[in-house]
């Protein structure tokens, strides 16, 4: 796979992946899953990580070096750290996104996670964005799960995660006033592998939306 301009998005089903050799330090992390079926997940989605990265810097998926941000996100040290990456996965399904272009966020989750959202709302969304949603649970369920996906996205290319609250931020549309977010856009993925999920994508405002491809074992 050719270095992604503007930015691509791959699509893993961590079933159909081959191990590759991790570093000591993601066999620790693997090995800190209670059950074996989460630490045979883990291991296939940084394995499918190290491929696609290998692939775009035409290196050896096992001479792949990880860097921590100030907030912990994994970087690329130099002389590849242009390329910007990030991984998020749910229970039968993985997510790459990656840029030359700027920073990257991505989120996945399964679209019935929606239920298990209600009654969380003062958690992540904004008193202007729960002045918004919808009574109905069914509805209600799906806009929260648009508001969870968009901002995770959001703060993950930020590189803060969660140490900037959620519930500090409004959503308008696919874009913020945050002043620290709004330089950024959301953008959601729509491909058939994705029927059953939601999952949304953010890069810099001038980003267009990425191109989205399987991943090939």
């Amino acid at each position: 796979m050719p270095p992604p301009a503007p930015a691509t998005v791959v699509i893993i089903d961590p079933r159909q992946v081959e191990a590759a050799a991790l570093s000591p330090a993601e066999e620790q992390q693997a090995a800190r899953f209670h059950f074996e079926q989460d630490a045979r997940h883990w291991r296939a989605c940084r394995s499918a990580l190290r491929r696609i990265l290998g692939d775009a810097l035409a290196l050896d998926p096992a001479a792949i070096r990880f860097d921590l941000g100030e907030h912990g996100k994994p970087l690329l040290p130099p002389p590849h750290d242009l390329l910007r990456f990030n991984l998020s996965h749910c229970r039968d399904l993985a997510l790459v996104a990656l840029s030359s272009a700027g920073p990257v966020g991505i989120d996945l989750e399964p679209a019935d996670r929606g239920g298990s959202l209600l009654g969380c709302e003062s958690g992540f969304c904004h008193p202007a964005e729960l002045a918004a949603l919808p009574e109905r649970p069914e509805a209600r369920a799906a806009a929260l799960l648009e508001l969870w996906t968009s901002k995770e996205a959001l703060l993950k290319a930020l590189g803060t995660g969660m140490s900037l609250p959620p519930e500090s931020f409004s959503l308008a549309g696919d874009r913020t006033d945050h002043p620290r977010l709004r330089e950024f856009r959301v953008h959601r993925l729509d491909h058939p592998a994705l029927a059953r999920h939601v999952a949304r994508f953010a890069g810099p405002v001038a980003m267009a939306a990425p191109r989205v491809v399987s991943f090939s074992t």
